[in-house]
Formats: structure tokens, C-alpha cells, sequence
């Protein structure tokens, strides 16, 4: 049949090694020739085909490309049971070598597509199928647990709950249930009943039925073997394929697209060279628009474009000295709205020579707790009041919410007495930060182990204090209490590029939860909400304080 000017194949068979057979929509150019494949492999149903994000294969096949949308195994009409990632690997593969002898085809294949449409281009990447020339994976990490469930060393309640039910809704659908179905929708639109639920390993009947695998990611909450066959980098690296990597600065896999991209360019070569684009977009949709703020019209970034480029770079061999040749990196800057060109990540450095701006925690004479506290953030050491610590109250019933990475407005929420908050003076030039923050934080705390959550924000001058980082780490108070012992906490925050202006102010959070960005922590407890019902929440409290000699700091990375 033809459609939108080009031919389309509909569900076209394709067998696994293992006698399953998976189906697949193919859009051909309406000319005879020979073209390279573009392939996409997704468990959404394969009409979708990533159109949330990226262009339709209508607009692939009309600039000279055969462009295959698989449904993964146990999706859509495919055979088989779906198993999430671990079996993309193979079936991956076997698709990728069968997308090459199609006829028509030039037998160089490359795979494009966002989310779990990437996470399937790196599992098929760590197998070196002999047909695959290149690859774009966007907003996906190549290592399930640190760059997807486990970024800042707890649970992504937030993103993966709301998931697991649309996974879950997509298999009772296959099933035929679909009054159940129906109530895996509900739950994904307005998640908040389960995401209060505790223990979180308590298992909900629909998950249960439909998508256990939910369980497994909340049991292995340490990074061990489970986790292992979801990481794919060691593989990879042994022989990389070309690869374009598109992260977004609002994105919850920002850190994963990051991590992947500086394992692959560690391995770059003229003959194998990746690159790397973030632009100021969350998971979807990639716009202006994001948190209520205009990017302007320049933050499209020209991605679809780009993708073309780069497949007709590998696959067609068009001549291109500037993608050859250009620095790596290309990356928006969250305020200034500019895009700026990097040679590498600044987490790379490790030889001490990028350039920071510290900031010291300071007490006052009145406590720090709220936006009309006394704490501050002071320029110089020695501007650091030496007062009585600052101390908040984590109630793990009522934690503090962050529900994304989004560049929200926190003014409301800095008002709660429950936060900590340090606010430095006017900035006297523009600060271009490029990076990852870190903060070393003094303190101590009652009712431990319990979460110090850090949330970065700068304050404009007409009050609002918008989003931009936020980190988390674990704290405990074994053997300290008694003995009155401080300890320091060391938090690397989210990476950001954004050019703080002259005028604005650099605000820090401290508090114990972002919830449900973060599962929150039960306190007095190391098993972060597995083995605790709602009956077992309880309340820590913390202190922090900053003295010359034993000083709490903020560092922001500069752009080079």
C-alpha cells in the first residue's frame, strides 16, 4: 500500500533464533534503488514509532531510507513473553542482520529512537551485529541501574511506578482484560494513590498479574548481578559504533545519556567518532516549552535534521567536513537560551583544572530554616558566622515534594520551616556553570540513617527561585550520637549548563526528601522502603553548621 508517498509494508514476519516471530511495519521509498535501513524497536505498539519525539517514518523513507518499526517480543503483535531489555540483546541482533537483507536494502543498517526505543539500540550494540553502521539512542542509558533506576542511589519512584503500569496495562490489553486495562490508565494519569502506597515491595494484584518485573527492580535495590546483564557499556566499548546521543537538561535519564556518551567518546576515533546534543527539553515533549519556561524558538535545536545528517554521514557516506570535524558537544544553556560547542563533559577533568565558584554555608543569629532565615552563602571563608547549627525536622509521613526535574518555581516550598535554606548575595557578573555541582555538607543527625536531599536554585530578582539541580545521599548517626561527632556528607549534584546572570541569587536547599522524584527513606532504617509499611515511618532530625575549620561549601563547575 502507499501512504504519505512512500510504499509501507504491514506486518511483516521476522524469526528469532528461537523460532519466535516477531512483526514489523516497513516504509520503503517510492523509487527503485537500493537504500541503507533505518530501524526502530519498541514495545508501544509499532504505529507509534517514537512520533512523540521524532519524525514519522513517512519523512525517513522520503529522504532515501528503508525504515523497519519492530514490535519488541510480547508486544504489540509480536510473539513470545516481553522481558524488559534483557532480551533485546539477541532479538535485537537476529533483527538487525534480517533488516539488512531486505531487498532494496544497501546491507548497512542503523537504529534510531528514544527511551526504551534506545535502550534496544544499546543492548543490540553490545552483540556487534556485522550489518549495523550506526546509532542514535535518545534520552536511554546504556546502564540500566546507575543511568535509569537508581541515579542518585535510590529509587526513581516517580518515573518507573507510573511505567510499570502502562507496561502492565499494555500486557492485561494482549490478555483481553481490559477492564483492567483501563485501570492501569488511571493509575498512569493520576498516580498518586500508589505512589503513597508502603512497603513499596508489597505487591499491588495488577503489577502482580501483569508486570511483576516491577518487583525486581525494587528488590535489587544494590547494583549486583540482576543489574549486570542490564549494563551494556564494558561490551559496547570493545568495539563502539558510531553513536549520536540526545539527552534533554529536564530529562530523568540525563544522567545515564551522559555517562554513555563518556564511556563511547573515551573510544573515539576518526574512523568512529559519537556526539552528543542536550537540549532544554524533559523526557517528552522535546519543545520551547518546558517547567513554564520559553527556550525560545532556537531551542528546537534542529534535531531531526541532525538525526539525518549524522545516519547520511554513516550510511550513505555523504561527505560532511563539519560533522567530521566540529568539537563533539553540543549543548543549550538553560538561562542564557544560547547554544554553546564543548570539547568534553567537565566530569572527565580529574586533573583539578576546571575552573568553580565556591559558596560557604554560613549561620546567622537567627536559624536557616525557611527562605526567611538567616542562612546564607558566603563568597569568602572568612565571612562565615560561626552560630548555633542549623537544625530540620524530617517527618518521612509528610515529605517534602519535587516531582521532576522540571525548572519549576520552588518560592512556595522554600517557605516550609522543614527546609533548610542558604541564599547568597547578588551575583556582581554572569556565572556560567557547566556541570555537576558538589556540596560538602557538615552535620549531624538524630534518628538516622535517614536521606540529606541538596536542591540548587537561583533566585531572579523579581522573587522566583527556579529549579536547577538536585542531588541525594544517604546519612547516618551509628555511633555518633553519643559521642556528639560531626560527619561530612559529599553530594554530586544533577549536571546543568546554565549562565547564572548578574543580579540573580544562588539559593541551597537542604532538607530529607524529594518525593516522589526519590523514593523517600523510612528513617532509622537502611531498607529504603522495602521492609516498611506506613506504620513504620518515622521522624529524623538533622544538623548542619559551617566553621572555619570544619567548613560546608558549594561548588559550581565554570564553563572553560
Amino acid at each position: 500500500m502507499k501512504f504519505g508517498n512512500v510504499v509501507i509494508r504491514r506486518k511483516v514476519p521476522c524469526s528469532m533464533r528461537d523460532g519466535i516471530t516477531l512483526y514489523s511495519d516497513i516504509y520503503l521509498p517510492d523509487e527503485t534503488g537500493e537504500y541503507p535501513v533505518l530501524l526502530m524497536r519498541q514495545p508501544y505498539g509499532r504505529s507509534i514509532a517514537s512520533t512523540v519525539t521524532h519524525a514519522h517514518p513517512v519523512w525517513y523513507a522520503s529522504k532515501g531510507y528503508i525504515v523497519v518499526i519492530q514490535d519488541v517480543r510480547g508486544r504489540g503483535e509480536s510473539e513470545g513473553e516481553f522481558n524488559p531489555f534483557v532480551q533485546e540483546a539477541e532479538d535485537g541482533f537476529d533483527t538487525i542482520e534480517w533488516a539488512a537483507g531486505l531487498s532494496g536494502s544497501t546491507g548497512k543498517v542503523g537504529m534510531y529512537g528514544f527511551s526504551y526505543q534506545g535502550l534496544t539500540q544499546w543492548a543490540a550494540a553490545s552483540l556487534h551485529p556485522p550489518a549495523l553502521k550506526a546509532i542514535a539512542p535518545s534520552m536511554c542509558p546504556a546502564d540500566m541501574y546507575h543511568g535509569l533506576f537508581y541515579p542518585h542511589g535510590s529509587f526513581a519512584l516517580g518515573n518507573h511506578l507510573p511505567w510499570a503500569f502502562q507496561l502492565a496495562r499494555d500486557t492485561a490489553q494482549r490478555a483481553g482484560d481490559f477492564e483492567t486495562a483501563e485501570q492501569c490508565s488511571r493509575f498512569m494519569r493520576s498516580p498518586e494513590e500508589v505512589l503513597w502506597k508502603l512497603p513499596l515491595n508489597e505487591r499491588h494484584p495488577i503489577l502482580e498479574q501483569y508486570f511483576p518485573t516491577f518487583y525486581d527492580w525494587i528488590d535489587h535495590k544494590a547494583y549486583d548481578e540482576y543489574w549486570e546483564q542490564m549494563n551494556w557499556i564494558d561490551e559496547i566499548i570493545v568495539e563502539p559504533v558510531p553513536a549520536l546521543h540526545i539527552g534533554g537538561w529536564y530529562d530523568g535519564f540525563l544522567m545515564g545519556t551522559l555517562q554513555s556518551f563518556e564511556a563511547l567518546q573515551a573510544t573515539a576515533t576518526p574512523d568512529c567518532f559519537h556526539r552528543l546534543i542536550v537540549g532544554p527539553w524533559a523526557h517528552i515533549p522535546w519543545g520551547r516549552r518546558a517547567g513554564g519556561i520559553d527556550h525560545g524558538e532556537q531551542a528546537d535545536g534542529g534535531h531531526h535534521l541532525e538525526q539525518l545528517r549524522w545516519f547520511d554521514y554513516w550510511l550513505k557516506g555523504k561527505e560532511d567536513t563539519e560533522l567530521s570535524g566540529e568539537l563533539p558537544i553540543r549543548y543549550f544553556d538553560q538561562l542564557s537560551h544560547e547554544w554553546h560547542m564543548a570539547e568534553q563533559l567537565p566530569s572527565v577533568l580529574e586533573d583539578g583544572s576546571s575552573p568553580s565558584e565556591w559558596f560557604y554555608l554560613s549561620g546567622s543569629q537567627t536559624p536557616a530554616n525557611g527562605a526567611a532565615g538567616g542562612g546564607r552563602l558566603e563568597r569568602h571563608k572568612e565571612d562565615v558566622e560561626e552560630a548555633v547549627p542549623d537544625v530540620f525536622v524530617y517527618d518521612s509521613r509528610l515529605p517534602m515534594r519535587l516531582d521532576s526535574y522540571l525548572p519549576s518555581d520552588r518560592i512556595a516550598i522554600q517557605e516550609r520551616q522543614e527546609i533548610l535554606v542558604y541564599t547568597g548575595g547578588p551575583l556582581a557578573k554572569d556565572v556560567p556553570i557547566f556541570g555537576s555541582p558538589e556540596l560538602s555538607v557538615q552535620y549531624q543527625t538524630l534518628g538516622g540513617p535517614t536521606d540529606l536531599v541538596a536542591i540548587l536554585t537561583t533566585v531572579s530578582e523579581n522573587g522566583t527561585a527556579r529549579l536547577l539541580s538536585v542531588g541525594r545521599t544517604e546519612i547516618c548517626s551509628e555511633g555518633a550520637e553519643a559521642s556528639n561527632e560531626w560527619r561530612t556528607a559529599r553530594i554530586r549534584l544533577r549536571p546543568l549548563a546554565a549562565t547564572l546572570p548578574a543580579g540573580s541569587y544562588v539559593r541551597l536547599e537542604l532538607t530529607g526528601s524529594a518525593f516522589p522524584l526519590f523514593a523517600r527513606h523510612p528513617n532509622g532504617v537502611r531498607d529504603e522502603m522495602n521492609s516498611t509499611g506506613s506504620g513504620g515511618l518515622k521522624i529524623a532530625t538533622t544538623a548542619v553548621r559551617s566553621t572555619e575549620q570544619d567548613i560546608s561549601c558549594l561548588k559550581l563547575p565554570l564553563k572553560r
